[in-house]
């Protein structure tokens, strides 16, 4: 029996539900709330398996989870910031650059925008018909 194909919206889809169940975990696990394995599966409306992978992804982008085994929940590590995004917002060019320099950048971005912008088109498109479906 072959292999059902996907096409790259529904791709895209299943990617942004994943990212966003993602998001929303560690949103969870950052808040004061209580949360172990059980609790996120159904908050998450997942499987604690799914709940796994998302904590093992988690850890693969370098966020410090931990279980707290007093409080019997996920946490994460006090003063916890991503590095990246703190740095980012601190950092200015040192060298002016020309206008000339930026067009190609300009270009492609402005193209990356457009394919993003069609992506989610196609994502809301999907969600409607799916939510017309129930």
């Amino acid at each position: 029996m072959a292999k059902k194909e996907r096409s790259d919206a529904d791709r895209r889809v299943r990617q942004c539900e994943r990212l966003g169940r993602l998001l929303r975990l560690l949103h969870l696990i950052m808040g004061k709330g209580r949360w172990d394995a059980g609790t996120l599966a159904e908050e998450l409306e997942c499987s604690r398996r799914t709940v796994y992978r998302l904590l093992q992804t988690l850890s693969l982008a370098g966020v410090p989870w931990y279980f707290d085994e007093t409080a019997r929940c996920y946490r994460i590590r006090p003063g916890f910031k991503f590095p990246g995004l703190e740095q980012a917002a601190h950092t200015t060019p040192e060298v002016p650059v020309a206008a000339a320099e930026l067009e190609p950048a300009v270009r492609k971005l402005m193209s990356d925008l457009d394919a993003f912008a069609a992506s989610l088109h196609g994502l809301l498109e999907a969600l409607q018909k799916r939510s017309g479906d129930l």
